[in-house]
């Protein structure tokens, strides 16, 4: 069974009529019942061969007019308990570049919503629609979009931040987001992340890759402020910190390569982590593999 198919089965399976819907399809259906089952006198000197009388076949259509009515209020009842569980997302998958923007994902891994949280990302959202798309085919559309693709230039950095309280729907959207990230020409880093950042960075007014790294940077600098880092896009906050890091300037050398663990390095800095520690970091320089 792939995961998609486990997914669908755990959300039917929480599908629930609401008690009132029940009590009230159960009182209707039990007042047909008790309606059906009254008898009704025969006229004086008729036969019991005698066709049905008007008033039986009345009570008839009444009792299957209330059993299509109870029929309709569950099958109403269970489309909306549908409804809400494709609409509600069970995950949050942030992208900073200097866009910023997030990505609701529902328990389908289709794509419920799609919210900006700068003024670039709103002008990137006006390029691409991508809501009711699974979400891999959804972060492909972004990425080759007119909007998006000044953005993803070779000296750009991407930074992708998933939050779930489900963890293999984490793992799944980091693995996916990682497969994207790694057909960039720009670098890049994916972390899942708690909801607790994600929280702090939309209380700063910020995405969560963005937030994180600027309190990385203000570990470095003191100077640097929270306004400040909202300012910069995320290759000016992972050059500032790598320059913290390495005040004497020195890099390290090599091919491109990718980090995969805690933090994913390469000459442009360390990859996000938190969470589950699930990240990536890709760039030009660092042993392939290493993080750092």
């Amino acid at each position: 069974m792939s995961y998609l198919d486990q997914r669908v089965r755990e959300a039917f399976d929480e599908v629930k009529v609401p008690e009132s819907v029940k009590n009230q399809t159960l009182a209707c259906i039990e007042a047909a019942r008790c309606a059906a089952e009254v008898p009704v006198p025969a006229p004086m000197g008729s036969s019991s061969e005698k066709e049905p009388s008007p008033r039986s076949r009345f009570r008839a259509h009444g009792v299957r007019r209330v059993a299509a009515l109870a029929a309709c209020l569950v099958l109403a009842a269970v489309c909306l308990s549908g409804y809400r569980l494709y609409a509600e997302p069970t995950a949050y998958v942030g992208i900073d570049v200097n866009p910023s923007l997030e990505l609701s994902v529902n328990r389908f891994g289709l794509v419920v919503e799609a919210r900006a949280l700068n003024e670039d990302g709103r002008a990137v959202l006006d390029s691409v629609s991508l809501e009711n798309r699974p979400y891999a085919s959804a972060l492909e559309a972004l990425t080759e979009s007119e909007g998006f693709a000044p953005y993803i230039q070779e000296t750009s950095f991407v930074e992708v931040s998933v939050t779930s309280g489900d963890n293999r729907q984490a793992e799944s959207l980091r693995a996916e987001s990682d497969a994207q990230l790694a057909a960039l020409p720009c670098a890049g880093a994916c972390a899942v992340v708690s909801e607790g950042d994600r929280a702090a960075a939309a209380d700063a007014g910020m995405g969560v890759g963005r937030y994180r790294a600027a309190l990385e940077l203000m570990e470095y600098d003191p100077n640097v402020t929270l306004e400040a880092c909202s300012k910069m896009s995320m290759r000016e906050l992972r050059d500032r910190i790598e320059a913290c890091a390495h005040p004497d300037g020195a890099t390290t050398s090599g091919g491109k390569g990718e980090g995969h663990g805690p933090a994913g390095g390469g000459r442009f800095g360390q990859g996000a982590s938190s969470g589950s520690g699930n990240g990536m970091g890709r760039g030009q320089g660092g042993d392939p593999g290493a993080s750092l």
